[in-house]
């Protein structure tokens, strides 16, 4: 079914199967034909004809039991009651001004939209400028639709199809911006129907308001369960009529606009001090704030916050009334609603984000970040002095879970607080405000680092690690964190035996940088973390070997010399173990990665993230364990790792490294890479392959590091035959892996940018295989050439502009710049975490 516009919704029952009754079929096709549901009314048509035919469509719906007409009613009159309004003289104002639809994020939680712009046909249909008598016969026929139509809302509010459900809450609330409109925008002489509109809308709210608090105090300990459960009442699916009450109630509120706080502004300060902890809720606050914090439904939890979001929008819309109006004072008494210590509602929102913020869903995150955005959006649109003070009062309880989330998993939480965090420290205070909380904060961190959900434990390794490398590197507010850098660094230490290998990974980035930024405070634990990041550059997941080796190469920084011998010695331990890889011929490595028996009983992903679902691991927690995986550790592994950490000392010790002591000398460095070379020519396990995928992936990095000269003339000869024989694997039946002559081509070709094409070409020459080079190249161009045009700032997560720019006062939000590439290079990005210069 199509429900973007009536006439699709009115096709697409011609096309349902199985097929629809004729005469469903056949009123769609009238309706079609006489074109009342293509936008406005034709000339000469009648509009109370179009609203009976509605009426019929609704009524074929409930007399065959299907759900499709019922709901292209549904829309049809939700359509039929905006055009209706829109033709309403001054209905721009009718609701205390236009109202703010916050924009559907990756279909996220969302209150139906009921907005819309007016169009010449529908003001030519149904016109404002006739005389009272018309308008108010036209309204009494109108009121006999709108109650028939709310019979339908009533009725079908439990209804076993989503979308009936989903409509009759957008029809409630097209209803009520309908009545409100009326009421504002027509003379009084007609005010007898308007004055049934209201009766209507206000019976339906009550009568809504009522179920939600009778499905609370039902529980789902009851035989009694509704159609839209189907008998089933996990915390995952829908909650009988619940959710629907409070999308209800939400789309409500959307169409009344300001006219809600004016009316039931006095149910909006009597939450009760215990309101999010009853279990039968005295009031509509109290329930809500039940809803939002202690239902065990996700999709409840999610609804009930968009209730609080709409709530925010109709004070705004009042106070913003109140102004036009020059009514000073009404509008300062609603905006205490929002600014006040005192004020319950602002009481239940504070805790309702601080909650939501942190739940184990991402869809309730999306929603309780929608719902700070415009709590805190509506404080500064109308900032004073008290607003500005009541904003700085929040930081301690939002701003720890605002900062977390801008690392978290989902996409759409990630991406939005982030561009929550821009508006809201437009004025580039971000960093001083998060030092100046650096208690809150980094206790919050710590709280989360042992988090239930990985999801979160691993974000809450990258947003430490934003603290030392933010906070620690500046030199006005690195104080602030100081005290607590043991704290992190144990909550961090923690971390490293997690069973979720990206946890891991993070926490490993992390150390690294606390040692860089505050060696000092991390040297007593110098010890332990030196073991952990031995344990993680031989892991099983490479990007947890690379990631090590850039830590490994941040203590170098930090510690200088002592610190540089010990690591040179583990590399060179290290580079030779891949010659003591057990044999193995490809056709067996396959066979085993074809066995169902090996794969039965093994690790479990969680949906949506590509981390295992694993418990948290570590000494005295749940799910304790030595980090087990369904493999053991290979020796190629080992070299594979060396290969990191030898790309990590040629970067950070040849004076390119700011703070850098040690410098690798020639005599030092060219022994290893002389065994490097040596090493990765062996061929008698499958995963060879994989080792000179590192190796030609790495080696341009390291060539850029010492330099086009010392480069050229100590050590390019040492990998030339090498590299000509992995490009030319293809031709000469080898059997090599695609990605390792993959990587070789594009590693010949950024060595020949380092050093001149003309001058690499000649080493190729030099051992007869200049052909191999030339073919290499001309390849690379041609696919170049037929490619997707240079990278012109164009995110690969989306359109332009999707992903703002770091490059503001905000804290990025990406975490190692591996994981979004730069949109101006081309290439791929180093690893480590290096984040905007300023928050």
């Amino acid at each position: 079914m199509d429900f973007s516009t009536p006439a699709r919704s009115l096709e697409s029952l011609s096309r349902r199967r199985p097929s629809l009754p004729e005469d469903v079929v056949a009123l769609s096709r009238r309706l079609l034909e006489d074109g009342n549901c293509g936008g406005g009314f034709p000339a000469g048509s009648n509009s109370s004809d179009y609203g009976d035919e509605i009426l019929s469509m609704l009524a074929l719906g409930r007399d065959h039991g299907r759900w499709e007409p019922l709901a292209v009613g549904l829309n049809l009159a939700n359509d039929y009651l905006g055009r209706l309004c829109r033709a309403l003289p001054t209905e721009t104002s009718s609701t205390g001004g236009a109202l703010p639809q916050a924009p559907v994020y990756a279909e996220g939680p969302r209150v139906p939209s009921m907005s819309a712009t007016a169009s010449a046909s529908d003001a030519a249909a149904v016109s404002a400028a006739g005389d009272e008598k018309d308008i108010d016969a036209d309204l009494s026929v109108t009121v006999s639709f709108c109650a028939a139509l709310l019979d339908v809302c009533r009725e079908r509010m439990e209804h076993s199809e989503p979308r009936v459900r989903s409509l009759v809450a957008k029809g409630v609330g097209s209803h009520a911006r309908y009545c409100v409109s009326v009421n504002r925008g027509l003379p009084h002489s007609v005010s007898a129907a308007a004055a049934d509109l209201s009766a209507q809308r206000r019976g339906l709210y009550r009568h809504t308001v009522r179920a939600l608090f009778q499905q609370l105090a039902m529980g789902r300990d009851t035989e009694n369960k509704s159609k839209s459960s189907e008998g089933t009442l996990d915390d995952t699916t829908g909650w009988r009529s619940l959710e629907t009450n409070l999308h209800t109630i939400a789309a409500y509120i959307n169409g009344c606009g300001g006219t809600y706080v004016e009316e039931e502004g006095q149910t909006l300060t009597d939450a009760g001090a215990g309101g999010a902890k009853e279990e039968r809720p005295k009031t509509l606050l109290a329930a809500i704030t039940f809803c939002s914090i202690n239902h065990v439904n996700r999709h409840v939890r999610a609804a009930a916050i968009q209730v609080l979001e709409q709530i925010i929008v109709s004070v705004v819309l009042t106070v913003s009334k109140n102004e036009r109006n020059g009514d000073g004072g009404g509008g300062g008494d609603s905006m205490a609603l929002l600014s006040s210590a005192d004020s319950g509602l602002r009481g239940v929102l504070v805790e309702v984000i601080k909650i939501s913020l942190s739940d184990n869903w991402s869809q309730v995150r999306m929603a309780g970040s929608v719902l700070a955005r415009v709590f805190l959006v509506a404080l500064m649109e109308h900032e004073s002095d008290q607003a500005t003070s009541s904003l700085h009062d929040l930081d301690t309880v939002l701003l720890p879970r605002m900062c977390l989330n801008r690392f978290y998993l989902a996409q759409g939480v990630k991406i939005y607080s982030h561009e929550t965090w821009r508006i809201v420290f437009a004025g580039g205070d971000g960093l001083g405000r998060v030092a100046e909380c650096a208690g809150p904060v980094c206790r919050y961190y710590c709280k989360m680092c042992d988090a239930d959900n990985h999801a979160v434990r691993e974000a809450a390794c990258q947003a430490v690690a934003e603290l030392a490398s933010k906070i620690g590197s500046h030199p006005t507010y690195s104080h602030y964190l100081s005290p607590y850098v043991p704290v992190l660094l144990q909550a961090l230490l923690m971390c490293f035996h997690d069973e979720s290998w990206p946890v891991r990974d993070e926490a490993c980035l992390a150390c690294g940088i606390f040692c860089r930024a505050y060696p000092e405070e991390c040297e007593p634990e110098l010890k332990t973390l030196f073991e952990r990041w031995m344990e993680q550059l031989t892991d099983q997941i490479w990007s947890c070997r690379e990631n090590a080796a850039v830590a490994l190469g941040d203590a170098i920084v930090a510690y200088g010399k002592p610190m540089f011998d010990e690591i040179l010695a583990v590399a060179q331990k290290n580079i030779p173990s891949a010659r003591n890889q057990a044999e193995m011929t490809r056709e067996e490595y396959k066979r085993r990665q074809n066995d169902i028996d090996a794969h039965t009983n093994s690790q479990l992903y969680s949906c949506g993230s590509l981390a295992p679902k694993l418990r948290k691991g570590g000494a005295g927690r749940i799910g304790c364990s030595s980090c087990a995986v369904t493999r053991e550790k290979a020796l190629w592994e080992e070299t594979d790792g060396a290969i990191y950490l030898i790309r990590e000392m040629c970067v950070k010790c040849t004076g390119n490294v700011e703070g850098a002591t040690v410098t690798i000398s020639d005599d030092v460095l060219l022994p290893l890479l002389t065994e490097l070379a040596d090493v990765c020519r062996v061929k008698h396990f499958p995963q060879s392959d994989d080792l000179r995928t590192t190796l030609w992936r790495q080696l341009p990095v390291m060539a850029n590091a010492l330099g086009k000269n010392r480069f050229k003339r100590r050590y390019l000869h040492l990998f030339i035959d090498l590299l000509a024989v992995n490009i030319d694997a293809d031709r000469s039946g080898s059997g090599a892996s695609q990605l390792s002559v993959h990587s070789a081509g594009q590693c010949a070709e950024e060595l020949g940018k380092l050093v001149g094409m003309s001058i690499l070409r000649g080493r190729f020459e030099e051992v007869g295989r200049e052909d191999v080079f030339d073919r290499a190249i001309d390849e690379r161009r041609m696919a170049q050439a037929s490619g997707p045009p240079p990278n012109k700032g164009i995110s690969p997560f989306g359109p332009p502009g999707l992903i703002p720019s770091t490059d503001n006062d905000g804290i990025s939000p990406f975490g190692p710049p591996g994981l979004i590439p730069s949109t101006g290079d081309v290439g791929i990005p180093r690893a480590g975490l290096v984040l905007s210069e300023s928050f």
